[in-house]
């Protein structure tokens, strides 16, 4: 019986051993493979998330979209980028779609994702760790960040849990990503402060909130439902279109 579970053991040393030097071989020939850009690829091996789940880890899409990175204080452009909400870590690929290598936030200060623009925010700053992407284009603005969280629950999650309803929701499948959506106003001197509700946002412009209302009034009548991050950035287009 002994000698049986260490042979079996010794199979699972060597099985394992041989997936990490396979994940190696595979992270080098990817690093290899980045030319010009090699240092933006010289980080860690994304998380795989390798059991059933519903929703993705993912800020909001699956799919990696191309844009800017700003990476150890060089640009790099048309970059396949995406940000994992639930580990708080940009993540770069390259073309070919292998795998992607993850950046914290710390040193990626800022990157776009088509028309979107994000911040990296490190430790030991006003806001907390992680990505925030940025709502209006005046000198206040809205600083969005997307927390997701792996959990288990005996109940359907699908919707406002995963962020989206889901047709294909496999309802046996007991493990999920939650989000969590916090947001923060940032003045115009730059000072920051947690927004919870659409009357504190308003209460940020005193001088201007009845033209504000009357904006926003015509602008939300053409969504069925809209919700907190709708209203923020429907609100700042107000302020500075």
């Amino acid at each position: 019986m002994k000698k049986s579970i260490l042979f079996i053991t010794s199979l699972f040393i060597l099985f394992a051993g041989s997936l990490a030097a396979r994940a190696q071989d595979e992270l080098k020939a990817f690093q290899d493979a980045a030319g010009d850009r090699a240092i933006l690829y010289r980080g860690k091996q994304a998380t795989r998330y390798l059991f059933p789940y519903n929703g993705h880890p993912f800020w909001r899409e699956t799919a990696f979209q191309s844009g800017d990175i700003c990476f150890e204080g060089n640009e790099y452009h048309d970059v396949l980028l995406n940000i994992d909400a639930s580990d708080q870590l940009a993540l770069a690929q390259l073309s070919n779609g292998l795998f992607a290598i993850s950046l914290s936030p710390a040193l990626t200060p800022s990157l776009t994702m088509g028309d979107r623009r994000f911040v990296g925010v490190g430790p030991g700053e006003v806001l907390p760790e992680g990505f925030y992407e940025l709502i209006g284009n005046g000198p206040e603005q809205v600083y969005m960040q997307v927390r997701k969280t792996l959990t288990s629950s005996t109940n359907s999650a699908n919707g406002d849990s995963i962020g989206y309803y889901d047709e294909n929701y496999r309802y046996e499948v007991l493990t999920f990503f939650a989000v969590n959506k916090a947001f923060y106003f940032k003045d115009a001197a730059g000072n920051f402060s947690r927004i919870r509700t659409r009357g504190a946002l308003l209460r940020k412009f005193p001088g201007r909130r009845r033209e504000i209302r009357q904006a926003l009034k015509d602008l939300l009548d053409t969504y069925p439902r809209p919700g907190f991050e709708t209203y923020c950035e429907e609100f700042m287009k107000v302020v500075a279109p």
